[in-house]
């Protein structure tokens, strides 16, 4: 895994195998916070639920799988709850909005929503926006190209302290 933070409050990963996809999710997930919303943006099987799984196995949780057929699942008993959302199914904003999914962030919950663009009142703040997608020009279908932006102070902290972490375990972030 090759990590860089490239500003404040972005930054980029490039991951070599779904092993590391769920690995930079568990990394993430152990500076995660009560009220964090994490929105995943990727085409279908760029590793979304993998990278949410990392991050439910740092608070606790082994069966994290794609809520796709109902929606919102929710995980609790770990550190932090968790409440998993797939938006993927949805046909308009008046779905999404009928699952007030603002009330899991007001509750305490982590929030994590595959398929975000189609939230369209997604929180300002405390939010993490994650882009998963193919690396350009590389015959390896495993390598993805991720970049992180947050936003919120809180979220810009979270986020430095992850990658910092993951950069200085071996110096390199690889």
């Amino acid at each position: 895994m090759l990590c860089h933070m490239l500003s404040d409050n972005l930054a980029a990963v490039t991951t070599y195998a779904p092993k590391e996809t769920k690995s930079l999710g568990a990394a993430l997930g152990s500076f995660c916070y009560p009220g964090l919303a994490i929105l995943l943006h990727g085409a279908l099987g760029m590793g979304k639920t993998l990278l949410t799984s990392g991050i439910g196995s740092a608070l606790g949780y082994d069966r994290i799988k794609s809520p796709s057929f109902i929606i919102v699942s929710e995980h609790t008993g770990g550190s932090i709850p968790l409440a998993h959302a797939d938006l993927y199914r949805l046909e308009s904003q008046l779905e999404t909005d009928d699952l007030d999914l603002e009330s899991y962030i007001d509750a305490g919950y982590l929030l994590v929503v595959e398929w975000a663009e189609h939230w369209d009142s997604a929180p300002r703040e405390d939010r993490w926006d994650v882009t998963i997608g193919l690396a350009e020009s590389e015959a390896n279908e495993d390598i993805r190209e991720i970049s992180i932006s947050a936003a919120g102070k809180r979220a810009s902290r979270a986020l430095r302290l992850a990658i910092s972490g993951m950069i200085s375990n071996d110096g390199s972030g690889r």
